[in-house]
């Protein structure tokens, strides 16, 4: 802490602003230049995490096309089908006949009559099953009207599959009970335990007699392809056609439609023109962040670095690489076409052209063994992850930030120390000032007495 100033009561002088100019003059030079490092810093740091991004966004796509392979598919299911369907890139080429016997429904109860909902319908345990398993409902006088049956057994913790509602007709209030799923296993049972005034009545055992009336029967989903049948508990079929997912609508017995699965140029020209976006982006960013405009006189926040410059490198030799022993061996035979910026253009039509007649040769250039996809993938991974260099030239950044950041305390701290001498050394001054302007005083008077 600095010595106590009074500001130049010997002396008259304005002692704070005079040591706050030498400390401001002193500090200046150092403060400029750690100032000029953090900023440049900060602005390294955030460029680089702009080129990051978009080479991860790159990455995404790259390893997209390296799992899944090249070729999209659609599924075209006949007019009027009564089901619909979707192709994966997993899917295999063909036309199938599929017919729909029998749409999986869920089970639907109703109760018998009652008075009103809020109707006292006896006391006991209900026992709801469905499939493999099932809860138990607690009714007590007091709680056990026929609204209350519905709202505890859509709050009863064991639930997991049935739906209960109230719904007053012109002859009374009726309890309905749905099941959620489909499928013959989802048939709901409901048994009377210990039951007392009139509990019996919603029992349904699936026999004569039963309180509740069956309006909709659970049934399984059964379909026919090519012949074969299979059958579902859901409207799902997953797992049926290569590639194809299909979801029934309706059923239609006895009827057969068609699937024709084909390879689909537009989604697949899709899939390749984001890849050219993706590619186009981190390379613009390389290059604004990298370059020095004569005509503005601007720099980009990493102007010559040799980890973008490399990046940029290694990406469009990956892209110009080619492809011994394929059809297509280069990328710019299947329409890829270098820019002078270093982006790439996409002719779609000489893409198109080469996917109608070469797609097993189009496939491999881009994705298989040696093609863009693998080559991409190598050139990414030296750059990008945890022991990346993107990563070691962010950690040399944020040494940098932080010795800057020491640098600063180091110079507040030495700043203080110096402010403090200043201030030791001007009150001192001050106050021999002043003592000598008091013996000037007293002399002063002492000779006027002698004249």
């Amino acid at each position: 802490m600095s010595d106590l100033s009074f500001g130049g009561v010997g002396s008259g002088l304005d002692i704070a602003g005079i040591v706050n100019q030498l400390v401001s003059a002193e500090r200046s030079g150092t403060d400029a230049r750690i100032n000029r490092t953090l900023s440049q810093s900060n602005a390294q740091i955030s460029a680089l995490g702009n080129f990051r991004a978009a080479a991860d966004a790159l990455q995404r796509q790259v390893t997209d096309l390296t799992k899944t392979g090249l070729t999209q598919f659609a599924a075209t299911v006949q007019k009027d089908s009564p089901f619909s369907a979707t192709a994966s890139d997993k899917a295999q080429a063909g036309t199938y006949a599929v017919t729909v016997q029998q749409k999986a429904l869920s089970q639907s109860l109703r109760s018998g009559a009652f008075a009103a909902a809020d109707t006292p319908v006896g006391t006991g345990t209900l026992r709801i099953g469905m499939g493999e398993g099932s809860f138990d409902i607690e009714l007590t006088d007091g709680d056990n009207a026929l609204s209350a049956v519905a709202n505890a057994i859509n709050r009863a913790p064991g639930n997991t599959g049935v739906n209960a509602r109230v719904v007053v007709a012109d002859g009374g209030a009726h309890l309905i009970l749905s099941s959620r799923n489909a499928g013959s296993d989802n048939a709901m049972t409901i048994e009377v335990i210990g039951g007392a005034g009139g509990l019996d009545a919603l029992q349904y055992l699936g026999v004569p007699g039963d309180g509740f009336t069956q309006t909709q029967a659970a049934q399984d989903a059964v379909i026919e392809v090519d012949g074969l049948t299979i059958t579902r508990s859901s409207n799902s079929f997953d797992d049926v056609i290569p590639g194809v997912s299909l979801r029934i609508n309706e059923q239609n017995p006895g009827e057969a439609f068609n699937i024709t699965v084909s390879p689909d140029l537009d989604k697949t020209v899709s899939r390749l023109t984001s890849l050219v976006s993706a590619y186009n982006a981190t390379m613009g960013i390389a290059r604004n962040l990298t370059r020095y405009d004569p005509a503005t006189r601007q720099a980009g926040a990493l102007q010559g670095d040799a980890t973008l410059r490399g990046a940029s490198s290694a990406l469009r030799n990956a892209l110009n690489g080619s492809m011994e022993g394929n059809a297509l061996q280069t990328m710019a035979s299947i329409g890829f076409n270098s820019a002078t910026d270093g982006t790439i253009t996409l002719d779609e039509t000489k893409l198109r052209s080469m996917l109608t007649d070469q797609p097993e040769a189009v496939e491999r250039l881009l994705s298989g063994d040696g093609g863009l996809a693998s080559r991409m993938t190598e050139a990414l991974n030296g750059y990008l992850g945890d022991e990346g260099r993107l990563a070691a030239k962010r950690s040399s950044l944020d040494a940098r930030v932080k010795m800057a950041n020491a640098d600063q305390v180091n110079l507040d701290r030495r700043m203080d120390q110096v402010r403090a001498g200043l201030e030791r050394q001007f009150n001192a001054l001050d106050t021999l000032v002043g003592q000598m302007t008091s013996t000037s005083s007293f002399l002063n008077a002492q000779l006027s007495r002698l004249l």
